[in-house]
C-alpha cells in the first residue's frame, strides 16, 4: 500500500455464451447532439444477416430462430453453441468474442525491484459442459502444474490441493509465480509471498527493472474458462494487490490506447522514478508495435526511448512484454500493431488522492479501441465507513476529437463536456450517485475506469478531495475497468477472493425488449431492491454483500452469500463488479464482459 496528475484535467469532486440480441430504444434526449441516437446491445450470434439469423441459447447450448425462439439444434455436451452453431467449445468461445477462452497471456504488475517478487495467482473457472485441462508455458516451456492449484471451500480460505482436471462448474486458484526464497527479501509491507505449504508454478522473474523488454506467461485450457489474476494474493497481509479480469488472445486486437492507472507518486517519503506503468504483451513473433507517445519515452534496457509525440515502433516475439514504467504519464498515447496485441495499464504503487497514504500497485487489462463503447453505468461499492457520499475517482479517456458527452442524471462535478483524442480527464463522483455517461454515437468511444481511494487520512495542512474523512485502514487504491454497456453479458461465474474480510458485489442491469429481467444470483437467488439510475429509466443497480467483516455476506430466503464461487445470470443484459477489501488492501475486477466491436468506422492507426 504505499501516489496522482496529467493533456489531463483533474478535478474534485462471467460468463456469458452467446447472449440474444438485447436493445435499448432512444432515450429522452437533454441535447440535439444526442436526438439521432440509438443504443444497442448486439447480437452475440454473428449468423450472417437474414430475417431471422440463428442465435444461440442463454446457456450456449443450443441453437435458435432468433425471431421465434425455436430450438434449431442442441449440441452435444463435447460441444458448444458459438457464432450461431454448434461447434468444439474453444472455437465457440472465440466466434463469441467475451472474457471466456481457451488462450491468455498473464504476468503481474511487478514493475520495479525496489519491491520483493510476491505471490501471484490466477482465478480459474470452468464454465464449461465437460472438464477441462490447464496447461502453462513461460518462454515455450511447459511448466508443471501438479503442485499448484487449489481449491477453496465457500468463505473459507483454507487452500486444499486440486488433482486432475477441472470439472465443469468447478473454480480453482493457481498459484502462478512467487519469489525465489534464496532471493534476500526486502521485507516490510511489500513483501507478500504464496502461503506456507503453497508450491508456486514457478519462481521465474521474467519482467525488467521498470522500462525494458520481459516475458509474460501463456496459459491454455482445453475448453473456455473464465480467468483473473491478482498480485499479490493474500488479503490483508498482500498490502499492495491489484487484480484483472484477463481477457483471451482471440479477443485482441491491432489499435489501443495506453491508459496508465494513475500519475506518479507525489508523497516525497515514498518518492521513486516511476510509477505510471504499460505492459505490451505480444502473442505471435515478428510483431511491430508502433506507439505515438504523449510524452516522451525514456531509454531502458533493450528499449529505445522518443519524444513526445513521435512515433516509436518496436518489435515483440511470442510472449515477449513492451514494458514501460517511467515518471511521466503515457494515458492517451495512441498504439497500432500488424498483429494483435494487448495493453495493460498499471501503475508500481499509487497513492488515491497523490499525496494520501497508501499506496497500492495496480493493473487492468485494457479492451481494444473497437471494444471501446459509447455508454456507460458508473457505480459504486459499498461505502467502506457506510457513508453513501464517500467520494471515488473516475477516469474518461477519449478516441476521437470533438467527443461530445452528457451524462444522467446530472453532471458530475468536474466531469468534462466535450473531449478530444487522447485526453484524459479524472473527477470525483460519490460511491451512492451512481450516473450514465454517453457520447454523441458510437464511433466516438470513450474508455472509462472506477477507482477506490487509499485509506489514510489527509496529511497536516492539506486539502484533498477526500477533505478530513479519514478511512481508518479500510481497503486502498485500487483501478477497474467500467464495462461498457454494450459489452453486457446475461451470464457470469467469477470467484470473489476469500482472504478479504469485505466484499461488495455491484450489479447494473439494462432494459431488454423494454422491460427489466430478473437477475439470478446463485447464493441468493432472484435479486430485488434494484434502484433506478438517473432519469431516462434505462438502467438499475444494487449491490450485494459477500462478505462483512471477515464473516459471511447478506442472508437470503435461497442461502448467505460467501466468499468463493458465484454464478449470476437473466434473460437480459446486465454487469457485476467485485469489490473486495480488508486493512490497506483492496482488489476488484469485473466478473466477465463481451468484446464485441462496437466502433463502427476504425480509429485510423499510428505509423
Amino acid at each position: 500500500m504505499n501516489t496522482l496528475h496529467t493533456r489531463y484535467r483533474v478535478s474534485l469532486l462471467l460468463v456469458g455464451s452467446a447472449a440474444a440480441a438485447f436493445a435499448i430504444g432512444a432515450c429522452n434526449q437533454t441535447s440535439k447532439a444526442f436526438d439521432n441516437r440509438v443504443d444497442t446491445f448486439e447480437q452475440d450470434a454473428a449468423a450472417e444477416a437474414s430475417t431471422c439469423p440463428f442465435q444461440c441459447s442463454l446457456d450456449g447450448r443450443a441453437v435458435l430462430r432468433s425471431c421465434t425462439g425455436e430450438v434449431v439444434e442442441t449440441c452435444s455436451t463435447e460441444l458448444a453453441c458459438g457464432g450461431g452453431r454448434c461447434q468444439e467449445p474453444c472455437a465457440a468461445a472465440a466466434a463469441d468474442k467475451s472474457s471466456l477462452g481457451c488462450e491468455f497471456y498473464l504476468q503481474p504488475p511487478y514493475f520495479t525491484k525496489s519491491f520483493d517478487q510476491n505471490c501471484y495467482a490466477s482465478y480459474v473457472v470452468n464454465t464449461s459442459t465437460v472438464p477441462v485441462e490447464l496447461s502453462l508455458e513461460y518462454q515455450g516451456e511447459g511448466i508443471d502444474l501438479s503442485k499448484s492449484v487449489y481449491r477453496t471451500n465457500p468463505g473459507d480460505a483454507t487452500l486444499v490441493l486440486h488433482e486432475g482436471p477441472l470439472q465443469p462448474g468447478e473454480s480453482a486458484i493457481l498459484f502462478v509465480s512467487d519469489g525465489s526464497p534464496d532471493k534476500i527479501s526486502h521485507g516490510g509491507e511489500r513483501a507478500a509471498h504464496c502461503p506456507e505449504g503453497i508450491v508456486p508454478a514457478t519462481f521465474a522473474d521474467g519482467l525488467p527493472d521498470g522500462t525494458g523488454i520481459g516475458s509474460s506467461f501463456h496459459l491454455t485450457t482445453s475448453a473456455p474458462v473464465s480467468l483473473a489474476a491478482i498480485y499479490p494474493y493474500g488479503g490483508a497481509r498482500s498490502y499492495i494487490p491489484s487484480a484483472t479480469l484477463l481477457l483471451p488472445v482471440a479477443t485482441w486486437g491491432t489499435n489501443h490506447v495506453i491508459v496508465n492507472a494513475w500519475e506518479r507518486i507525489m508523497i516525497q517519503a515514498y518518492a521513486s522514478a516511476g510509477g505510471p506503468a504499460a505492459q505490451i504483451v505480444a502473442s505471435e513473433d515478428d510483431t511491430d508495435v508502433t506507439i505515438l507517445p504523449t510524452q516522451a519515452i525514456d531509454d531502458g534496457p533493450g528499449v529505445q526511448g522518443a519524444g513526445a509525440k513521435v512515433p516509436v515502433t518496436y518489435r515483440l516475439g511470442k510472449g515477449q512484454v513492451l514494458q514501460i514504467n517511467q515518471g511521466a504519464e503515457l494515458s492517451g498515447s495512441m498504439v497500432s500493431s500488424n498483429k494483435p496485441t494487448s495493453i495493460f495499464g498499471g501503475q508500481e504503487c499509487m497513492f488515491i488522492p497523490s499525496r494520501r497514504v497508501a499506496c497500492d500497485t495496480a493493473l487492468q487489462q485494457l479492451p481494444a479501441i473497437e471494444q471501446w463503447g459509447s455508454e456507460y453505468v458508473a457505480a459504486g461499492y459499498r461505502p467502506r465507513l457506510g457513508n453513501e457520499y464517500e467520494v471515488m475517482p473516475y477516469r474518461i479517456v477519449a478516441a476521437r476529437d470533438g467527443t461530445v458527452l452528457d451524462y444522467d442524471p446530472v453532471v458530475p462535478a468536474g466531469a468534462p463536456l466535450t473531449m478530444s483524442a487522447g485526453e484524459v480527464v479524472t473527477f470525483w463522483g460519490e460511491v451512492g450517485s451512481p450516473f450514465v455517461v454517453r457520447t454523441q454515437d458510437v464511433d466516438h468511444p470513450i474508455y472509462l475506469a472506477a477507482y477506490m481511494s487509499g485509506a489514510g487520512g489527509p496529511k497536516v495542512g492539506e486539502t484533498d478531495p477526500l477533505g478530513s474523512v479519514d478511512l481508518r485502514g479500510n481497503g486502498d487504491p485500487e483501478f477497474v475497468n467500467v464495462v461498457p454497456a454494450g459489452q453486457y453479458l446475461n451470464s457470469y461465474s467469477f470467484f470473489a477472493d476469500p482472504t478479504y474480510d469485505e466484499t461488495s458485489l455491484v450489479i447494473v442491469r439494462a432494459k431488454a425488449g423494454g422491460q427489466f429481467k430478473d437477475v439470478w444470483l446463485e447464493c441468493a437467488g432472484t435479486l430485488a431492491d434494484f434502484k433506478p439510475v438517473g432519469g431516462r429509466g434505462d438502467y438499475e443497480w444494487t449491490r450485494v454483500d459477500l462478505a462483512r467483516n471477515g464473516g459471511p455476506g447478506q442472508a437470503f430466503d435461497a442461502g448467505v452469500c460467501k466468499n468463493g464461487l458465484q454464478r449470476m445470470r437473466s434473460e437480459g443484459p446486465f454487469t457485476a463488479t467485485l469489490w473486495g477489501w480488508a486493512q490497506w488492501a483492496s482488489y476488484a475486477y469485473p466478473g466477465g464482459m463481451a468484446q464485441r466491436k462496437l466502433v463502427a468506422n476504425p480509429i485510423v492507426p499510428v505509423h
